[in-house]
């Protein structure tokens, strides 16, 4: 297929799934906003021909791609972008890991159409037919929904039928009509935006019952900041916000009409750009801007994914943002920016303290802390196990254990802390996480607030941030006593695996499709080794993404998968269920001898006390002979939610989920 039939093909593509008016998008704000978006890429290009976020110099596979989707969306031509004669498309050379997942498959044949690039002959790689090959008999794309609408972006954009994907992903949706990540997942904004454009972009008039059951989800959950959520306690953010207004753009609904306080998405999204040009995820916080830019983009030039050359466009008729409420004329925006006076109890017999937390940072804690507010499950998991439970006034909406954490006040995600829920508690102490990301960190200090950040990465880690929740509370004797009592547990296991001799290959998989692993300095790393085993996957830093090829020439013996996934009641689990219906691994050593493992998430996740649980399940799991009967841990009935998705989150702060941006 020739170069200029595959241009005629995209262009006819892209006048079928427009369904809108072809005029770009008219306001001087939006316009200006765009114009600046730009600017500020443009400078975020790196010598290899990418793009990378502040701070780092080699070009990435995310805001590339988003960057490059974002020029295309604009009207240029992404080949004309270089940088000392490398193009944009130099850095797409080199594959990129990850690029064997379906998703990654999706959105790089998308890319190559966005070039003039025909995705069957491309770097000795056919990128259709690898993404077709991953259309399964239902016509479900991968192992989720979430793979099934890039899967169905890059099979339109590549001139394929994906007739068969959309009609499995009609019946994913749900009964008050949102769509899920997953099969049984909660539904959400992201992917019932993302799902409607695929929708749309597969065949599916707007004016079917599925994309309009599916738009009244989207107005049932829409903010009073005009904009929307990922689910559950998060806040308004741009990333879901963006996928909205193009989903609503496909569906030939204007955005300026689809208002909650009287904003619209678009409103909110022209909220949160920076002078520089750049976007801030939510309104308090900073994250990947270059890649959420080139988000912002197509969304405020009214296009939705595949995004194609020549694309119609939407017409936004967005009004200047203000910030200024129509109903009261006055700031929407909660106060926060004033410090929060506290009053604390102060027993006779505390002494101040200062310490070190685990961001460097030197704290002094003045009065002994009475409402404290804990920003992750482990840190929640230690402050309850040192009595403090009583203390505690705000949790994330992932602490759910012990179980009477879930009684607490919800103050967001874990990495969406929603600030003005921590300020409204009046903590005298915000107990931290690395995983929150420093800017959360820094705008809470800014606010006045007592922040002390843990990073509990390993078993001694656990153990000193156990050591500095007992100091900063008043606690030191029951951290000890908790430390101790860890500790003889830990050495109960060590004692029983004196006289063993093997040292099986086991490695902990959080995510598959792309594969990903629990590499080298990774908790997930020490414990295998102290349960007696060898991770062979100890030269990936981190928690970080492997080929198939070498998982099939490593060959592992043992296979940890963490349970649930966020499944809801079903237990489904879906790790486990990858390894042993996946074609491709049955033969591996593990999948024939039926040794994957499912363990709690919650458990293998998280750097609390009860990491020793995890060592002595792992234990038992990899020395049956050592410990007695073989312990084949299954997932309770009902799944204990995003356990795996935050081990990413902390780890890598890169992921973006792992699978919604």
């Amino acid at each position: 297929m020739n170069g200029k039939l595959i241009t005629t093909l995209i262009l006819l593509l892209a006048l079928l799934i427009a369904g809108c008016s072809s005029v770009s998008a008219s306001s001087p704000d939006v316009e200006n906003a765009v114009t600046k978006a730009l600017d500020y890429l443009a400078e975020h290009q790196q010598a290899d021909g990418g793009w990378a976020e502040p701070g780092q110099t080699l070009g990435a596979a995310s805001p590339s791609w988003f960057a490059i989707t974002a020029i295309t969306s604009a009207g240029e031509d992404p080949m004309n972008w270089q940088i000392n004669g490398i193009s944009s498309l130099d850095f797409w050379d080199t594959p990129k890991e990850g690029s064997e997942g379906t998703g990654e498959l999706g959105k790089m044949t998308t890319l190559l159409a966005q070039y003039g690039i025909d995705a069957r002959n491309y770097n000795g790689h056919n990128y259709v037919e690898e993404l077709k090959a991953k259309m399964k008999p239902s016509g479900q794309m991968g192992d989720f929904i979430y793979t099934t609408y890039w899967g169905i972006f890059g099979l339109v954009a590549s001139g394929e039928d994906a007739k068969q994907a959309v009609e499995w992903m009609k019946t994913q949706q749900q009964e008050n009509g949102g769509f899920g990540w997953a099969e049984g997942a909660l539904p959400d904004s992201d992917d019932t935006a993302a799902c409607i454009m695929a929708l749309i972009a597969g065949g599916v008039s707007p004016d079917d019952p599925v994309i309009k059951k599916a738009v009244q989800f989207l107005r049932d959950v829409q903010e009073p900041t005009g904009g929307f959520n990922y689910g559950y306690y998060s806040e308004s953010n741009l990333a879901s916000t963006v996928w909205v207004i193009q989903a609503l753009c496909a569906a030939d609904v204007d955005p300026a009409t689809f208002t909650n306080n009287g904003k619209s998405p678009v409103d909110y999204v022209l909220s949160l750009q920076q002078d520089d040009g750049s976007f801030k995820y939510t309104e308090y916080v900073v994250d990947s801007p270059v890649g959420m830019t080139g988000r912002a983009v197509p969304a405020l030039m009214g296009k939705p994914y595949p995004v194609l050359p020549g694309q119609p466009a939407y017409d936004l008729r967005s009004t200047a943002y203000s910030g200024v409420s129509p109903e009261t004329g006055s700031s929407s925006a909660a106060p926060v920016d004033t410090p929060v006076p506290v009053t604390a109890q102060t027993s006779a017999q505390w002494t101040p303290v200062t310490l070190t937390d685990d961001f460097g940072y030197e704290i002094t804690i003045e009065n002994e802390p009475q409402r404290i507010v804990s920003l992750a499950p482990a840190n929640t998991e230690m402050i309850f196990a040192l009595g403090l439970g009583d203390r505690v006034v705000g949790v994330t909406e992932y602490c759910n254990y012990p179980e009477v954490a879930t009684t607490k006040p919800i103050i967001g995600g874990y990495t969406t802390v929603n600030i003005e829920r921590v300020v409204a508690q009046k903590p005298d102490l915000v107990i931290a996480y690395y995983g929150n990301g420093e800017e959360t960190v820094s705008h809470l200090k800014q606010l006045g607030l007592t922040v002390m950040t843990m990073n509990s990465d390993s078993v001694d880690g656990t153990f000193h941030d156990i050591e500095l929740i007992g100091k900063a509370t008043g606690k030191t004797a029951e951290a000890a006593a908790l430390i101790e009592s860890m500790q003889k547990r830990i050495d109960a296991v060590t004692a029983k695996l004196k006289g063993v001799t093997t040292t099986p290959t086991a490695f902990h998989c959080v995510w598959a499709d792309p594969l990903w692993v629990s590499g080298g300095q990774t908790f997930q790393d020490e414990i295998i080794t102290l349960a007696g085993g060898q991770n062979p996957f100890q030269d990936v830093n981190g928690w970080g993404i492997i080929t198939m090829e070498r998982l099939l020439t490593t060959d592992p013996e043992y296979i940890i998968v963490d349970s649930g996934m966020g499944m809801g009641e079903g237990g489904y689990d879906v790790l486990k269920d990858y390894f042993y219906t996946e074609p491709r691994l049955q033969d591996l050593t593990a999948v024939k001898n039926k040794h994957v493992y499912v363990m709690n998430a919650d458990i293998i996740d998280r750097g609390g006390p009860r990491i020793v649980d995890c060592l002595e399940q792992v234990a038992r799991i990899l020395h049956p002979e050592a410990f007695g009967t073989e312990n084949q841990t299954a997932a309770p009935t009902k799944a204990p939610g995003f356990g795996g998705i935050l081990t990413l989150t902390a780890a890598a702060c890169a992921l973006f989920l792992i699978r919604r941006h």
